[in-house]
């Protein structure tokens, strides 16, 4: 993810924040997962402290690999808590389309983490998951 340019970072960050509040519950684990992904962006705590209160464009990668990556980290975050809510499956389709990846198989992909007791996918099966719906 490190090489996103610096406005990819802020809209990543903004919306990891989004996701993290869709379902009303500030869960201080996936703030400080979001933290640290800010950490490792070379991104200050006081930028994505501020980054709620300002309206930022939403800038996906544009390589598909890229993409996948980032979605990935949505769901880590989704799940980080051990608590799925509708809103935050409504948000990680939302993303999904957003980022141009296939909706069926954000959608398949996203009834096999709820349908996994430990509400997790690893993320060689997430590359795999999409290369099966490519045309």
């Amino acid at each position: 993810m490190n090489n996103l340019n610096y406005n990819q970072k802020l809209s990543l960050l903004h919306n990891l924040l989004t996701l993290a509040r869709a379902d009303r519950i500030e869960s201080e684990s996936e703030v400080d997962f979001i933290y640290h992904i800010g950490a490792k962006l070379n991104i200050l705590k006081a930028d994505i402290d501020g980054l709620m209160s300002k309206k930022i464009a939403f800038h996906p990668p544009k390589e598909e690999h890229q993409r996948i990556v980032l979605f990935y980290t949505f769901l880590l975050v989704m799940r980080i808590d051990d608590h799925l809510s509708k809103e935050e499956i409504s948000v990680c389709k939302e993303i999904g389309f957003r980022l141009g990846l296939n909706p069926f198989a954000v959608q398949n992909l996203l009834e096999q983490i709820l349908d996994n007791p430990k509400k997790k996918i690893p993320s060689i099966d997430v590359v795999s998951f999409f290369k099966l719906y490519h045309n």
